[in-house]
């Protein structure tokens, strides 16, 4: 049994008539009615009675019908899903993304990536950002989602740069700085920090913001490592340090009196940015990996 014959015997069922069917199915009558007595042949019963005048469905011809069309059919869709899974529009990815990732604007990426290619399945893995770098070298990841610039060096990684966030300082509203514009890092040189890290991060993976301070001439002086931004605004209005924060942290608390919430220049009068982007093995073969960063650059 092969489709071909499946879609003879279809014909042939759905006309009733072997030399309409042979004409529809562009083979010769005789031809079609080898087909079909191989095909009962391979099944072991009689699938149509016929005589000069007339022409049935047995039984098992009426069975066997329904049948057939559910396999073509399932066989159209099989054909369909791999010709979109070799060109990325279906199959599966898992992505990696750090904590805090789900607060920054970036997650709309995904989520229009989604409406875009719906029968993409995706996967997600929360890690900290030297773990989701191992998860790619071990292939566990297709693709992650971190801040750069990540210090250690790795090797057949791919980058795209996706957007960057303004770094602002939060302060006490009694702070002797509280009333300036903007600031520069190295004016805070001297200031005691309050470190943001979120829940599920290595306490010792700070590189997001130690680059910043960094920028300054100094490391800082830490005073506490707090996971909520909620307890972190706290503590800075009760002048216990101060702290750096993306934009995307700060926004919620911007016109608390309480607090000043002020932005952190460079020496040349452009914004310090935490910089969000996509990593992934050159050695990647899923094909929805390259549909993902298609449709990223088309946005």
């Amino acid at each position: 049994m092969n489709l071909n014959q499946l879609e003879y015997f279809i014909s042939a069922a759905e006309h009733l008539n072997f030399t309409k069917a042979a004409r529809e199915c562009f083979i010769s009558q005789t031809a079609m009615t080898q087909q079909i007595q191989a095909l009962e042949k391979t099944l072991g019963v009689k699938l149509f009675v016929r005589d000069k005048h007339h022409m049935e469905l047995t039984t098992a011809g009426s069975v066997y019908l329904k049948e057939a069309r559910a396999i073509l059919k399932r066989s159209d869709e099989a054909m369909r899903l791999a010709r979109m899974a070799s060109q990325g529009m279906d199959g599966e990815m898992t992505i990696g993304f750090i904590s805090g990732f789900g607060q920054s604007d970036c997650f709309e990426l995904l989520r229009g990536f989604h409406e875009a290619f719906p029968d993409i399945k995706l996967k997600f893995q929360r890690n900290t950002m030297s773990g989701l770098m191992e998860s790619l070298q071990r292939g566990e990841c297709d693709v992650i989602f971190t801040v750069q610039p990540h210090q250690r060096n790795y090797e057949n990684m791919n980058r795209q740069y996706i957007r960057s966030y303004p770094i602002f300082v939060a302060m006490s509203g009694n702070h002797p700085l509280a009333e300036k514009k903007e600031l520069q890092c190295n004016e805070l040189q001297g200031e005691t920090f309050i470190i943001m890290q979120p829940a599920g991060r290595a306490r010792d993976e700070m590189e997001e913001m130690l680059w910043v301070y960094q920028r300054g001439g100094f490391l800082p002086q830490v005073v506490a490592v707090e996971k909520e931004p909620e307890t972190i605004m706290l503590m800075t209005a009760l002048e216990m340090g101060v702290s750096l924060l993306p934009e995307y942290i700060v926004r919620p608390y911007s016109k608390k009196e309480e607090l000043a919430i002020i932005p952190v220049m460079k020496g040349d009068g452009t914004a310090e940015t935490l910089n969000f982007e996509m990593i992934w093995s050159s050695d990647n073969t899923n094909p929805s990996v390259d549909k993902l960063l298609e449709w990223w650059k088309k946005q």
